[in-house]
């Protein structure tokens, strides 16, 4: 069963809790491709401190999901449009994941492009990171070539995946 969850945009005060979503959600799905002691000793420190420093151009988006009885942040998306929408992050709280609030960001997301003006939007998913590569997949992505970048200073191969047309569909979530 989907939680009842709200969508809006986050603001600079809602980074702080963001920041410790995603090195949770980094603790748990990419063990596999950052180093143990990293993941202990520094990515926390290292995920609070990109979020303070975090510069929203006014074409970026941030979206944030909350469980609306408690307003428990569940989700995030971030989205940077320099020139080009790119999802620089999706990670959804590692408890709540497989429940359809990672697709309701995406389209939410997906949907404000639009209004935008906007017809396109790229990321890139870790190689071996199957769930991920899956779930892009599933939403409509397809693959536009591997390439090689650094993961807080870990350098890791990546698939680049992109949706084109963004206007040609409607981005709801049922």
């Amino acid at each position: 069963m989907q939680p009842e969850i709200a969508i809006h945009p986050a603001n600079r005060s809602d980074y702080a809790a963001i920041a410790q979503l995603q090195a949770d959600s980094w603790a748990s799905s990419y063990r596999c491709f950052l180093p143990p002691a990293y993941i202990r000793e520094r990515m926390h420190a290292d995920i609070a401190d990109s979020w303070q420093r975090h510069k929203i151009d006014k074409r970026d988006l941030v979206l944030q999901a909350r469980l609306v009885a408690t307003g428990e942040l569940v989700g995030f998306i971030s989205l940077l449009c320099r020139p080009l929408p790119f999802i620089d992050k999706l990670h959804c709280a590692p408890s709540f994941t497989g429940l359809g609030i990672g697709a309701r960001l995406l389209y939410c997301s997906f949907s404000e492009l639009v209004k935008r003006g906007e017809n396109t939007a790229s990321l890139t998913v870790i190689v071996g990171n199957e769930g991920a590569r899956r779930f892009y997949l599933r939403h409509g992505a397809h693959l536009a070539g591997k390439q090689r970048e650094l993961l807080n200073g870990y350098p890791v191969e990546v698939e680049v995946m992109e949706w084109s047309a963004l206007n040609a569909t409607k981005w709801h979530f049922e």
